[in-house]
């Protein structure tokens, strides 16, 4: 049976013991996530006792309430415990209360979505499945990947472990704020910096950086690590970083330090042509997810 579940009455135990045993879980699914990327302001549909769940951010408009995609989360929609559960999505979109009069929602890429009475588009991710040696995933990057990380392997550079998230806010303060300008405000950066500091107090992620033989830094990334998965959150380079690829080397270290494992890298997009080449360039591979509107 479906129920719809306001946030308050939601048995947070057991929503998250169903993320930490969905076939399809995701880190951006934990309660803890979700009260800060959406504030709180997220209900749910839950089926048999939490064996699966269906989040619902919202943001109250004048008359109406919208379900939406919050910053910092690139997937949602139907979580399961047991595969019975997939065939459930589309009943439990029509289960969504009619006071969700819009809506914009990411599925999940193990969410299979046709459907005449919602719009359905497609977003891409990239993944890399770790399992392979260090040489073959290494053989999968592209010419120009690899001479980029040559460059940067004769630059000198090294990478360093930061502990908390000061750092790569404020670096994306300052090498990104053309970029987000428009996009994301203060307060989106303070909401990602809570979620970094959060996931790095669970142990469900970390925070590598990049620096020259000067000991100068040149790039940061957050790698979320959750539910057999490692996810390339936010990343940065400073005009430094960018010269000397040390994107390039920071992602191949991380790569070459998790080969052999049972993760697959999410490289979390993108429908940006540049970014795309880059993640491929890795032996990234598209893999699509729903996205529902009304």
């Amino acid at each position: 049976m479906i129920k719809y579940i306001r946030h308050k009455d939601i048995e947070v135990e057991k929503w998250d013991a169903c993320i930490d045993q969905a076939l399809n879980g995701l880190p951006y699914a934990y309660s803890w996530y979700l009260n800060l990327a959406a504030e709180e302001q997220w209900d749910a549909l839950v089926i048999d006792d939490y064996k699966a769940v269906f989040p619902l951010p919202f943001k109250n408009r004048v008359v109406y309430k919208q379900i939406y995609q919050p910053f910092f989360i690139q997937q949602l929609g139907l979580f399961y415990t047991d595969a019975t559960y997939a065939n459930q999505l589309h009943y439990c979109i029509e289960q969504i209360p009619s006071a969700f009069r819009k809506m914009n929602l990411h599925l999940n890429t193990a969410n299979g979505m046709q459907s005449s009475f919602v719009k359905v588009k497609h977003r891409i991710t990239h993944h890399i499945n770790l399992n392979k040696t260090p040489v073959e995933i290494a053989a999968a990057y592209s010419e120009n990947n690899k001479r980029n990380i040559k460059k940067a392997q004769k630059a000198k550079l090294s990478i360093i472990k930061l502990n908390t998230a000061n750092e790569l806010i404020a670096f994306r303060k300052k090498y990104l704020a053309n970029e987000l300008d428009g996009t994301q405000t203060a307060a989106d950066a303070e909401r990602l910096k809570r979620i970094l500091e959060k996931a790095l107090s669970l142990n469900k992620g970390f925070i590598k950086g990049v620096v020259d033989e000067h000991n100068q830094l040149l790039a940061l990334a957050f790698f979320m690590s959750s539910n057999n998965f490692l996810i390339y959150l936010s990343a940065v380079s400073s005009d430094a970083g960018k010269e000397k690829n040390a994107m390039h080397f920071l992602i191949d270290q991380t790569l070459q330090q998790h080969a052999g494992s049972n993760l697959t890298f999410d490289f979390e997009g993108s429908l940006i042509p540049g970014l795309a080449r880059f993640y491929k360039g890795f032996g990234g591979v598209e893999i699509s997810f729903p996205v529902i509107q009304k």
